[in-house]
């Protein structure tokens, strides 16, 4: 890598960083470019270069942060667990990555889309977020009914899709609420209840 690549890489981490701390400290809306380049110490126009506008910066910034995880979450799948016990390390690994950081969770979800407009009601449905994860949990319940460790007649595609919105659904309510409650414990819970089922 040359000097010149290190530089850039150097100035996009930069800006990252400062910009990470000023949105938490002080909002997406409240925090400005000017802010962001004076911090950082670094002319308005190099910010352009790499980030056209403040609301490009944050869903780089979101998509950062998810790539992370899911690579994270690939090493998990490998493991030779039970299913449940798969399924539920995912989750709730998922669950407290957002919790080291609730504000920036929940900055990164409503903020990324009251600007980007809402994605969850295109195909692809909330920045593939869904998507991703649904696909993740479609290989692993897959795998699961090949080696016969769950029924062969379940619908796979809809139990993975079902177990994906319970785990979002649960981050919302955990995002929204103003009580010291857990999503990891929370989605624990709840994959616990899905997997003993509830019939007598």
């Amino acid at each position: 890598m040359s000097l010149r690549e290190k530089k850039k890489i150097e100035t996009k981490n930069k800006i990252f960083e400062v910009s990470g701390r000023l949105f938490k400290e002080k909002g997406f809306e409240n925090t400005t470019v000017d802010e962001i380049t004076k911090e950082a110490g670094i002319a308005k126009g190099t910010f352009f270069n790499y980030f056209p506008t403040k609301e490009a910066l944050l869903l780089y910034f979101g998509e950062q942060k998810e790539e992370l995880i899911y690579n994270l979450i690939r090493n998990k799948t490998i493991k030779h667990i039970p299913i449940r016990e798969k399924i539920k390390n995912i989750l709730v690994f998922v669950a407290e990555s957002c919790e080291k950081d609730k504000e920036l969770t929940k900055l990164l979800i409503f903020e990324s889309t009251r600007y980007m407009g809402n994605s969850c009601s295109g195909p692809d449905g909330c920045n593939n977020k869904f998507h991703r994860l649904t696909n993740i949990l479609y290989d692993i319940i897959e795998e699961s009914v090949k080696n016969g460790e769950i029924k062969s007649i379940i619908d796979i595609n809809k139990t993975a899709e079902i177990i994906s919105g319970v785990h979002f659904h649960s981050m919302m309510v955990w995002l929204k609420s103003e009580n010291d409650i857990s999503f990891s414990a929370d989605i624990s819970e709840k994959i616990d209840i899905l997997f003993e089922g509830i019939g007598n």
